[in-house]
């Protein structure tokens, strides 16, 4: 395994069929390396996250081991053509929702996707890596067939309209001072509480409180008690002695992890936010998982009234294009974006601007649509 000051820029070629190792901050830091140290040849062959133990893992961000390999070049021969072809680009961007748009030679996989060879816009969209039920939603726009055969940049930018206006137009409940975070095991539902509750404490200027709740199922609350008691936040284990929540004294509620097909798990979690009368009740979801994991969590949440969502590592989402249907059409209102493990920060309760940020790289507006930061202003 080689180091990336292996590299001599007068002589790239030494690099070529090495693998190399790096450990990064994030993914948009490894791929800025990547292209500028290995080149746009090189290719990921793997990702793996190194996050701290115990507290540590609240109070400082994991990082990501990458691996990449610059492959050796095949000389081709082509009939009458003395010159040597350019090597072949990799498209593979871990973390950009959109790669660079390639318009396919064939179209015969892209037509068995619903997307149509004769449509070379819609055919850089789904290259492009957009999620296909979200293409077929916007296919479905009234204004498409005014808009898809514009340039492409213009495109996006109505697309990019479009989007907002629907995400905008969407019910947005409002949170009420007993707020519940609720959700699958492993999701990041006690990180995310700590952010919720970082907030509170140094933005707000609230004094927030706990309740951990068993609902028949072991609750651990170790490493939420140390965190607690570093921010000054009061952790109770017993419904009967918790004081009066407000504005000012909001009550937060921790449940154990509920199992994706455990229906009486999530309807009995209903029952006890009836009966300690909470109103917000928030699912939270690793928008890492596949999309089908996703909404499978998000209908077992109807049995408990789930009033929001709140999605969690979306720092290792390949395609936050996925999430647009269901922030769209699952009638629950996105309440937060939350970034890796470290509670005093990587925290956004403005989605929106999330999601049209990592959805629409500014580098590929720039080749074209000037106005872009306009848009999601």
């Amino acid at each position: 395994m080689n180091n990336f000051s292996d590299k001599s820029s007068d002589n790239e070629t030494h690099l070529e069929g090495k693998k190399f190792r790096l450990v990064v901050r994030s993914a948009e830091e490894a791929v800025r390396v990547i292209r500028d140290k290995l080149g746009d040849d090189a290719k990921v062959l793997s990702v793996r996250q190194l996050g701290g133990e115990g507290l540590k893992r609240f109070i400082s961000s994991p990082k990501l081991e990458v691996i990449a390999e610059v492959p050796a070049e095949e000389p081709t021969t082509i009939p009458q053509q003395p010159e040597t072809s350019s090597p072949h680009k990799s498209e593979v961007k871990p973390n950009s929702s959109l790669s660079d748009p390639e318009i396919p030679k064939s179209a015969s996989k892209d037509e068995e996707d619903g997307v149509h060879s004769y449509d070379d816009n819609l055919v850089l969209l789904k290259r492009s890596g957009f999620d296909p039920i979200l293409l077929r939603d916007i296919q479905s726009w009234k204004q498409w067939d005014e808009i898809k055969n514009k340039p492409f940049a213009d495109v996006l930018k109505e697309i990019t309209i479009g989007l907002s206006d629907r995400f905008r137009s969407a019910e947005e409940k409002p949170t009420t001072n007993r707020i519940a975070l609720l959700g699958c095991p492993g999701v990041g539902k006690t990180t995310t509480l700590c952010k919720f509750l970082a907030h509170e404490v140094f933005m707000n200027k609230s004094i927030p409180s706990v309740l951990k709740v068993e609902n028949g199922i072991p609750n651990p609350d170790d490493a939420l008690r140390i965190f607690c008691e570093v921010i000054g936040v009061t952790l109770f284990r017993e419904a009967d002695s918790l004081p009066a929540s407000s504005h000012e004294n909001p009550l937060y509620l921790d449940f154990p992890g509920l199992a994706m097909n455990d229906l009486n798990g999530w309807a009995e979690a209903g029952h006890v936010l009836d009966s300690l009368n909470v109103e917000t009740r928030v699912l939270i979801v690793n928008g890492a998982y596949e999309r089908d994991i996703i909404q499978k969590e998000i209908q077992m949440a109807r049995h408990l009234k789930a009033t929001h969502i709140a999605v969690t590592h979306f720092d290792e989402i390949t395609n936050s294009t996925k999430l647009w249907p269901l922030f769209l059409n699952s009638s629950l209102s996105p309440l937060c974006i939350c970034n890796g493990q470290n509670v005093t920060g990587d925290f956004s309760t403005n989605v929106l601007n999330q999601m049209i940020s990592r959805t629409f790289p500014e580098e590929l507006y720039s080749r074209g649509f000037s106005s872009y930061k306009k848009v999601i202003s």
